[in-house]
Parts: C-alpha cells; sequence; structure tokens
C-alpha cells in the first residue's frame, strides 16, 4: 500500500506543477525525489542500476549506507594536512587510517553529488540492455 502525502506535501505537489521535487527524511537528511509514477515506472531499470552501482560502490568504500555522507570544509582540510604530512615524514598508523577513512568518505560524496557522466551512461546501457533481454527473453 503506497504512503498518503501529507496536505503540506500535496500542496508542494501542486506548487512544483507534477515536477519532481525533493523530499527529506528528517531522521537521516536524506533526500528522496518525488516523481510521477509513469516517470518512475520508465526509467525504472536506470534507477536501480544506479541504486546498485552506488551501494556496492559504497560497500567496497567501507561506507555505511545508511548514513548519508558528509563532506565539509574541515573534513577537507584535515584530509589535505594528512595528505602533505604523509609526503613530508610520514604518518602513524592512526593518522593513515584517518586518512584512508577521509579519502573514502570524499569519494564517496564525490559519486553522490557528481557521478561520472561516463558511469551513468555505463548505467544506461546495462538498465537497456536488461530491459531488452527482459523484453525478448534474450540480451
Amino acid at each position: 500500500m503506497p504512503a498518503t502525502l501529507t496536505p503540506d506535501q500535496v500542496a508542494e505537489l501542486e506548487r512544483s506543477g507534477g515536477s519532481p521535487f525533493v523530499m527529506e527524511n528528517p531522521r537521516t537528511r536524506q533526500g528522496y525525489v518525488l516523481v510521477p509514477t509513469d516517470a518512475y515506472l520508465q526509467a525504472k531499470p536506470l534507477f536501480e542500476a544506479i541504486i546498485g552501482h552506488t551501494r556496492a560502490s559504497l560497500s567496497a568504500s567501507g561506507q555505511d549506507q545508511s548514513t548519508p555522507v558528509e563532506w565539509n570544509d574541515d573534513k577537507n582540510t584535515r584530509r589535505c594536512a594528512l595528505i602533505d604530512k604523509k609526503h613530508d615524514v610520514g604518518l602513524l598508523p592512526a593518522e593513515e587510517t584517518e586518512l584512508d577513512r577521509l579519502q573514502a568518505e570524499l569519494a564517496a560524496h564525490q559519486r553522490l553529488v557528481a557521478p561520472r557522466p561516463l558511469v551513468i551512461l555505463e548505467l544506461l546501457e546495462e538498465a537497456l540492455r536488461q530491459r531488452a533481454a527482459n523484453s525478448t527473453g534474450h540480451v
């Protein structure tokens, strides 16, 4: 059973003229895009491929998928300082671990806010191949 929109959400939907708009989970601060069902169903294979790719990338980087990646200037300043120190005098084991974590967080953040165009095209191609295979029974 689908969730029912609140009156505020209905008002936002009407203001958007039916165009997609972003809603946010207040607990996780994760954004979600509300799109018309027919548009979603047409793009569903692509969405599934992108979501699967993002989850696989986050798993490979050690990021917790349930927690949004927060990136800010302080983290980047610390990451840069650790890189400089690594090349100047070397890092302690704890600093190596911290740098690895910061590098993984930055990579995860970049994938979410600015995915590489080629990855999107590869995912689109894969989604189209899967859709064709599902409709014809073979690739």
